[in-house]
């Protein structure tokens, strides 16, 4: 976009005002559409850019209060819009092109993807367009080389071919535009649909997806569900995926489908849309027996390590007691076989604490128990067996 003309205006007036306002709604699908566009082996969209309102020098009446650019490489955690700078600053200048930059959300000033040439978004662009004369908009066009479609009117996303395109008013402020938005909202993304079947073979094959934190600190279910892609939300829900479980930021998933304005995936996470059919049956090895093994396991031990030792000195025999490393591999051994062998409450409680390096809080405070348990307890036999031989001498 560097080569392209630059159109601006002084001020800002109602109309770019109210097109501000546009774009920040309906920015959930332009980010949608980024989600399925870094699934793509062969790309689809020619561009996807957002424009940034960058705050310069309050002090300064030589220049504007802001200075709105155009960012690519667009990444969106919820909170901050982070991306590469495409334009060569006029006034911001400490910063330059390809310089990577992050602003809060409400720096959002316009949006747009390009798919074979045709513009979706572009709100100010639009508000622009349409205050220009019909030779100054042919010579924007044909600047940027794209079809921005009739002055007016805005396209958020594409409509299937045998259908009309879904056309919005700049401000959103018509009864047709509301009920546009309500569709799109509850309309599914065609990936989304094609790869119902690979997504639960996915979720199947690979459980681990459904509970793991990526490096950044977010579930799976919080990425599907910031870019309303219903249909792997419901199959992540399905396979298990915890609803109440936060990301780096404390936001739950349902925190998350309401700010980005998913009605449908809020219904969805509270469990009133009839669509949801509760949890799919797990194909492999149910954990319970294993648990109760290891419980049975860790009881035994225990027994040796406590009871037979007291039999014997209360038998007036000599005992040696076992090392405080084996209480504690019995007291773990029978830890773990208590947190199998009832049920997943503890793994949905650990997905909720906050992550310490490549551990979980709750992790670290039961091995810090399990500790503090087995060494007290072999503290407390040997003390008592000391003493009762003593006592008896």
């Amino acid at each position: 976009m560097s080569e392209h003309t630059i159109y601006s205006v002084k001020g800002e007036s109602e109309e770019l005002k109210a097109a501000v306002a546009s774009a920040r709604t309906t920015f959930k699908f332009f980010w949608r559409e980024l989600s399925w566009e870094s699934r793509r082996i062969v790309k689809c969209l020619d561009l996807a850019a957002v424009k940034l309102s960058f705050t310069l020098d309050p002090d300064d009446p030589q220049i504007p209060a802001v200075e709105n650019m155009w960012v690519g490489n667009v990444e969106f955690d919820g909170q901050t819009i982070t991306g590469v700078l495409m334009n060569e600053p006029r006034w911001a200048t400490s910063l330059q092109a390809s310089d990577t930059v992050s602003l809060p959300f409400e720096a959002l000033n316009d949006w747009m993807y390009v798919r074979n040439g045709h513009v979706y978004g572009g709100f100010t662009v639009d508000a622009l367009r349409a205050g220009m004369s019909e030779d100054a908009r042919d010579e924007h066009d044909r600047a940027w080389g794209l079809d921005f479609g009739t002055p007016g009117l805005v396209e958020v996303v594409p409509a299937p071919d045998d259908q009309q395109p879904w056309l919005l008013s700049r401000n959103l402020d018509s009864a047709e535009d509301r009920q546009t938005l309500a569709t799109l909202e509850h309309t599914e993304h065609p990936m989304a649909l094609n790869m119902r079947e690979k997504v639960e073979e996915g979720l199947q094959e690979h459980p681990h997806v459904i509970h793991d934190y990526d490096p950044a600190g977010w579930l799976m279910l919080h990425r599907e569900v910031l870019a309303g892609n219903y249909p792997v939300v419901a199959a992540l829900l399905r396979h298990g995926a915890d609803p109440l479980a936060p990301n780096v930021h404390g936001q739950t998933s349902l925190a998350l489908a309401s700010a980005a304005g998913w009605p449908r995936i809020v219904d969805l996470l509270q469990r009133s849309d009839p669509e949801y059919h509760g949890q799919v049956p797990s194909r492999g090895f149910p954990l319970w027996p294993i648990g109760f093994a290891l419980m049975a396991l860790g009881l035994g031990w225990l027994y040796y390590l406590v009871i037979h030792p007291l039999q014997e000195t209360w038998g007036g025999r000599s005992v040696e007691i076992a090392r405080s490393w084996d209480f504690l591999g019995a007291v773990m051994v029978l830890g773990y076989g208590i947190v199998s062998g009832t049920g997943p409450w503890y793994f949905r409680l650990r997905m909720r604490t906050p992550q310490w390096g490549g551990s979980r809080v709750l992790d670290l405070i039961a091995l810090l128990i399990g500790a503090v348990i087995a060494f007290t307890l072999h503290d407390q036999l040997q003390h008592y067996v000391i003493g009762f031989h003593n006592s008896t001498r």
